[in-house]
């Protein structure tokens, strides 16, 4: 692979993630069709708190920042801030090494949102000047001195203390309000960006009640959150303090092709040149998530592949596959949901395999069926919390409710992953080696009006979903699941149990095994920067750049683009 080659692979992988679009190419870079992204728009901007839910890329970041653009660009819109806060897991260690972790925790996420504001006044059109509003409370230097030292677990000194002591809602809604002032808009909006902290409950409840007392006359906060592991806090009521807006759109959606082609003219180089039947392949398998139909369209173009269908078939296997992978991870990175994990896998492929059973007898009436619907009885709060990880995972799509008359009629409709079903044929005939003309031609297909209905139980039989339970922690030195909740010993090996640090564990995965990087980079890396060996290491660097910079054939465009990876690859496997 050439230089050039190596340098389009890691920038077209880094291009179909929303952070890494510069600001000002994004509304070029984006398709408003669809009624479901106007929604979504219209709740961004409006006076109302709302929490934006939806799975990894299916498009919170990207909606976050266009309404962002649209309020700037727009003035009868509202004064706008958009904050991310992916970092967050940087926090975990101070929980068990901290007794004030929540307070530090709190004081950062307002510091994040002033240095945010900073940040929108500077991008804003006319530029706003806002350090007078900051002089009486803090210099900006002194805020992002304060976050930089928190997010490396650093103790805080006499001036990132004080600065801690100075912030409050109170003093950060008067800076909002100030600013909103002078951008002359009637409210403001503050778009809190990756606020979905799943792997800290701790923080999680910290931050929703930081997002509820945000809440004034003129400012709306709005929270992008996962629909699984996100354990809401007590004081924090959906439905009241906030109305939940899906951003995931269905794949049997009337506008459904006409949406994800839009994203993709907008995106892909040359999507035209794309044979019409991968892209509805591809668009089809990429259940209803931007980012997935805009990584396979890219991987088919780079790919040099025998045939179409050779082709479609490993990008469609590659993509569920890794979808899979990340729902497994779930187990690892939160243990108590280990048990929910392995059952929820096994629920998909039972669920798919009754489908693909469904669709054969199908085949002679012209239609198809993609849902599957559980009786609402059945759906115990364990199993709607197995269904909600798999609709994190981005494995299964909630259709929700439909009624047929008596309680016994009323089922919630589920539809798996169609990646996994045209992996096992689901669609276009059972057998091997169907041609992808016959798959195309299924997918088009009617949808059938009624969805399968099937105790659960009986589609997965191996699985004891009647005393399916959340999973206790394993002892760290014999790896033996504890007994009970409160046991502090363990009763095989008799080592005191400690609950182990996902940040930890994350920390210790080698460079070599970060996706993303090329296998170029990553002997380059291993042949020349010895102590480079594991996460922990680069992010113990204080400017690990300079370090990359040694290497022959690593120049700063490379090198910046690296750093970006790995960044990304942390953000995402604690996020």
């Amino acid at each position: 692979m050439t230089s050039a080659q190596v340098e389009n692979e890691l920038e077209s992988a880094l291009q179909q993630r929303a952070d890494y679009i510069p600001i000002e190419d994004l509304l070029r870079e984006t398709s408003p069709s669809g009624d479901l992204f106007q929604v979504v728009l219209r709740e961004l901007t409006n006076r109302s708190m709302r929490t934006i839910v939806g799975p990894r890329g299916c498009g919170k970041t990207h909606m976050m920042r266009y309404a962002w653009l649209q309020c700037r660009d727009e003035g009868a819109r509202p004064f706008a801030v958009y904050a991310s806060f992916n970092r967050y897991f940087r926090l975990e260690p101070l929980l068990s090494s901290h007794a004030g972790a929540l307070e530090q925790f709190h004081s950062w996420v307002l510091a994040r949102t002033v240095l945010a504001l900073v940040d929108s006044g500077q991008e804003w059109q006319p530029k706003l000047e806002l350090d007078d509003l900051l002089q009486e409370l803090v210099s900006v230097d002194d805020l992002q001195a304060f976050v930089t030292r928190i997010e490396r677990s650093q103790p805080l000194n006499e001036l990132t203390q004080r600065v801690a002591d100075s912030l409050s809602i109170e003093v950060v809604q008067k800076l909002i309000k100030a600013a909103r002032e002078r951008a002359g808009r009637k409210f403001a909006v503050l778009l809190m960006d990756d606020a979905a902290l799943t792997l800290t409950p701790e923080y999680l409840i910290e931050f929703l009640d930081i997002v509820r007392s945000l809440k004034a006359v003129d400012l709306a906060p709005k929270a992008s959150v996962y629909p699984g592991t996100t354990e809401i806090s007590p004081k924090f009521h959906q439905g009241q303090d906030s109305v939940a807006i899906p951003v995931w759109l269905c794949v049997e959606d009337p506008g459904y092709d006409d949406t994800m082609d839009g994203i993709a003219q907008a995106r892909v180089r040359d999507f035209n040149k794309v044979p019409h039947d991968v892209r509805i392949m591809l668009r089809f398998a990429a259940f209803g998530i931007p980012r997935a139909y805009l990584t396979m369209l890219d991987e088919f173009q780079r790919g040099d592949f025998k045939t179409q269908q050779q082709g479609v078939s490993r990008i469609i296997q590659d993509h569920f596959d890794a979808r899979i992978a990340e729902f497994r991870s779930l187990g690892k990175k939160v243990p108590k949901l280990e048990s929910l994990v392995t059952a929820g896998e096994a629920v998909l492929e039972g669920i798919a395999r009754e489908i693909k059973a469904f669709n054969e007898k199908l085949a002679a009436r012209q239609q198809k069926q993609l849902t599957y619907g559980i009786v609402e009885a059945e759906l115990t709060p364990i199993i709607e919390r197995m269904f909600s990880l798999l609709v994190e995972a981005g494995l299964t799509y909630d259709n929700r409710t439909v009624k047929h008359g008596t309680p016994e009629r009323i089922y919630r409709r589920f539809i798996p992953h169609t990646a996994n079903l045209l992996f096992i044929r689901a669609l276009g005939g059972g057998g091997p080696g169907g041609s992808l003309k016959q798959t195309v031609d299924a997918i088009a297909l009617r949808s059938a009006k009624h969805p399968i209905r099937k105790g659960l139980q009986r589609v997965v039989p191996s699985v004891d979903l009647e005393h399916l339970s959340l999973s206790l922690p394993k002892c760290a030195a014999c790896d033996t699941r504890r007994l009970t909740d409160n046991q502090r010993f363990c009763h095989n090996c008799g080592q005191q149990l400690v609950d182990a640090s996902t940040f930890a564990q994350c920390l210790d995965t080698p460079i070599g095994q970060v996706p993303g990087l090329t296998q170029w980079q990553r002997e380059q890396i291993l042949q020349h920067l010895p102590m480079l060996r594991t996460l922990r290491d680069f992010l113990a660097k204080q400017d690990p750049a300079a370090d990359l910079l040694t290497v022959r054939g690593f120049g700063r465009r490379r090198t910046a683009r690296i750093v970006d990876v790995l960044n990304g690859f942390v953000d995402d496997y604690l996020s």
